[in-house]
């Protein structure tokens, strides 16, 4: 399994652009910052949240997610 979250953590990149649907049409869009392990070896991906709904983009600041839950929430855009 080590493997592959190595593979994963390869292909995101810094400034990369990711969503994921949230209710009532809204989208959270989440830039990549950078992505680094913490002090158990357990990658993380620290990124930009805003939230879009209806052409407004709401800016909410830095967000870290382990990479297995950024990657099954998040699809590139």
């Amino acid at each position: 399994m080590l493997f592959k979250k190595n593979k994963l953590k390869d292909k995101i990149e810094r400034g990369d652009l990711y969503r994921r649907p949230m209710q009532m049409s809204a989208q959270e869009e989440a830039r990549v910052l950078f992505v680094s392990d913490d002090v158990q070896g357990i990658p993380h991906v620290h990124y930009e949240k805003t939230l879009v709904s209806g052409g407004y983009k709401d800016p909410q600041g830095a967000r870290v997610l382990s990479l297995d839950t950024f990657t099954k929430d998040f699809h590139m855009s």
